[in-house]
Parts: C-alpha cells; structure tokens; sequence
C-alpha cells in the first residue's frame, strides 16, 4: 500500500499532462524580430502545447494550407487538430510559412518556447522548470510558430 502510495506520488510530481484542459493548444508568447539571420527569435507562437498526444518528434517547414493540414491531421487529439487546422485557415501563405516542431522536454514540461535563426539555422529554444528528481515520464512540447517569408532562410537546417 504504501509502494502504491510512493508511485502515485511520484506519478503526480512529473505527470503526464495529456489532457485536453490548461495550456493544451494555448498560444505562448509572441516572439518577433525586425531581423532574422542573427540568432535572434523570430516568429510568434500561434501553437503551444506542453505534452502534446500525437505526432512523433520532428520538425518541419510548412509553406501550405495543405502541408498544414496534413501536420494538423498527425495530432490525436482532437482539440488541437482544431486549432492547428483554424492557424492553418488563418495563415496567409504568401507572406507567411508555419514552422512546426515537437520534441521531448524530459522530466519538466516546457513553459515557453522561441525560433531562433542564424544563417541558415533553425533552432528551438525552451523555457522550462528544473525537473523533480524523481521523474519518470517524460514530457513533450508541440509548438507552432507564424513567421514572414522574409525572416526564413531559402534553405532552413534544423539544429
């Protein structure tokens, strides 16, 4: 009784926050800048989940409705398909492109996220809290960012 007491305990400090409600597909903080190429953020969150159910790890540059679309679609979660798929209506392709990334966070689910570009590098940065040392569920963060076509690189490398 009292293991199953510890592993509730140590369950509940790291979780699995795949529920739907709290920041589940709430946008984070806007983040643009005048001036892309220098390692400085650009782009604005327009999706932000901290543990996010559905598609795998990755990265990618959507400069469609329909690559869009068809990223929104990886998501099981109903809710933020709906929100990925509205970005994606809402998203003006010809002077915009998305930039999707989903990737672990380890044992503290991230708070805020940013793009950064310098040259022809994309890379995200995460703001998250330390871990609880005892964790043992990983978390993940799904983040969509709107960024000008003027501000990508012609040909991005994720870091």
């Amino acid at each position: 009784m009292v293991l199953a007491a510890a592993l509730a305990l140590v369950g509940a400090g790291c979780g699995t926050q795949e529920s739907s409600g709290g920041q589940q597909g709430t946008p984070g903080p806007a983040s643009t800048s005048p001036t892309a190429g220098d390692g400085t953020s650009v782009g604005q969150v327009v999706f932000f989940s901290p543990a996010p159910r559905g598609p795998r790890d990755g990265h990618e540059v959507l400069g469609s409705r329909a690559d869009a679309e068809r990223y929104a679609a990886a998501f099981t979660d109903g809710q933020a398909r709906a929100q990925l798929t509205a970005v994606a209506r809402g998203t003006d392709f010809t002077r915009q492109v998305l930039v999707g990334w989903t990737r672990p966070t380890g044992c503290s689910t991230a708070t805020a996220a940013a793009l950064r570009v310098s040259g022809n590098q994309l890379e995200l940065h995460v703001s998250q809290p330390e871990p609880l040392p005892e964790c043992v569920v990983a978390f993940r963060v799904s983040v969509v960012f709107q960024v000008p076509r003027e501000h990508m690189p012609a040909r991005p490398e994720f870091a």
